[in-house]
């Protein structure tokens, strides 16, 4: 009863949320074709990402209506999560995911963690995390993306490639690779079949909630946590790396992290600098990221139809927890043709700087990235940074450390378009 309960309560919230989506879609019809052109065209395309939104959030509630049926149709005491069937997995090879042991425990580290313990940190995180790719049928952009993973994949790590659908150069371009990286990486591959009537992006999430469950398998022989990546990612020479130095702040309850991302929204050339830098941020960026069995388990009984990556946004789902991410990216999106978002985003996306150093990070401290000590430090450096206009900002090009003062999102979108930055804003937070 207080399933069904809860499933009609969220419907609801969802029709409130759709209605005023609605109302925020038709004022953007109004706008006066006189206005000048610049903000005519953040209207285009902050309307086009309202839309975005409204689809997501109705391909949702379809999915909690579907929940709903079969609650009431199988009686009191149901539980949503055992609702979901089992979809067919075609194993291509048969050779299964290694199998993981268990992560030495978070309290176990401490903020100067020795080169001595970060080495053995390492072994065991390859040995407890698998790598998930997901594929399409864009068998060159796999090709690629295979090929700079290659030389830089930690020994014993397992590699799960996802296709879906059954593009035979794809399954060729996996058997191949599967060859390539042998006994020291074992490489798996399992096939989503898709379903007839979706759009892209809901292909993609039904994709994705596959993989993920694939990838996790069970308790008892699935790792503790996965690296999700796509066919069009290129990575950095201490990709790798980076998610293992920060695997230790990930597996800490006490850290509140929802992932670690390998991806900086706003990383273009001539905005980053620091290749050893990462910070805490508020907004889920993708591209290159990694979780937790722990947090899978929370996702995967509600995992949505469609729009994934924003629904991962919203508020219920993130709760207050932070990502991790590196100042300068570690990953990069080469892709221009054939992906759901039709590169919409290509003007940021291109101009992306992909790290190219090979930064020591199992020596490096990274004590201040904790949340006891993170936002203290971060109010400390704003307060020291000299206040400057905007358009002062946007013309700064000296050493030091400059802050600009803005007033609500309305004040970071035009702060955001002045200074040639990202003003894309989801789920009340800034891609920052």
């Amino acid at each position: 009863v207080e399933e069904r309960e809860e499933l009609l309560d969220r419907i609801s919230r969802k029709d409130a949320e759709i209605s005023e989506l609605k109302a925020s879609l038709s004022l953007h019809y109004t706008e006066d074709a006189a206005v000048d052109l610049s903000l005519w065209q953040a209207a285009v395309e902050e309307r086009d990402d309202i839309i975005v939104k409204l689809h997501g959030e109705a391909a949702q509630r379809e999915g909690e209506v579907e929940r709903l049926k079969s609650a009431l149709g199988k009686g009191e005491g149901v539980v949503v999560k055992d609702m979901k069937a089992k979809e067919p997995v075609a194993v291509v090879p048969p050779s299964p995911p290694p199998k993981a042991g268990k992560v030495s425990s978070p309290s176990s580290f401490s903020s100067t963690t020795t080169t001595a313990t970060a080495t053995a940190t390492d072994t065991s995180f390859a040995s407890t995390t698998t790598l998930l790719i997901f594929t399409y049928k864009r068998s060159d952009y796999l090709t690629k993306t295979l090929n700079t993973i290659l030389p830089l994949i930690p020994p014993g790590m397992g590699i799960l490639i996802s296709q879906d659908g059954h593009d035979p150069s794809v399954s060729s371009t996996i058997s191949s690779f599967a060859a390539k990286f042998g006994g020291r990486n074992p490489v798996s591959a399992v096939r989503h079949e898709q379903k007839a009537g979706e759009n892209g992006y809901q292909l993609l999430s039904q994709h994705y909630g596959f993989g993920l469950r694939e990838a996790f398998g069970t308790k008892h022989d699935g790792p503790e946590r996965v690296i999700v990546l796509e066919e069009d990612i290129e990575v950095a020479p201490d990709f790798f790396k980076f998610f293992g130095r920060m695997s230790v702040l990930l597996d800490d309850p006490a850290e509140n992290l929802l992932c670690v991302s390998a991806w900086n929204d706003n990383g273009m050339r001539g905005y980053v600098k620091d290749e050893t830098r990462a910070v805490r941020s508020d907004f889920f960026p993708g591209l290159g990221w990694m979780l937790t069995r722990e947090v899978w388990e929370e996702l995967e009984p509600i995992w949505p139809r469609g729009y994934w990556d924003d629904w991962l946004r919203e508020p219920e789902r993130r709760k207050g927890r932070k990502t991790i991410r590196p100042e300068v990216s570690r990953t990069f999106h080469f892709g221009k043709s054939g992906g759901t978002s039709n590169n919409v985003y290509s003007k940021y996306l291109d101009s992306i700087q992909l790290s190219s150093s090979d930064v020591d990070w199992a020596s490096s401290d990274i004590g201040h990235l904790r949340s006891g000590a993170y936002d203290g430090a971060l109010k400390a450096s704003l307060l020291a940074a000299e206040a400057v206009t905007l358009a002062d900002a946007a013309s700064h090009s000296g050493p030091t450390d400059v802050r600009v003062t803005y007033s609500g999102l309305r004040g970071f979108e035009e702060a955001a378009r002045r200074l040639g930055i990202m003003d894309n804003i989801k789920a009340g937070v800034p891609r920052t």
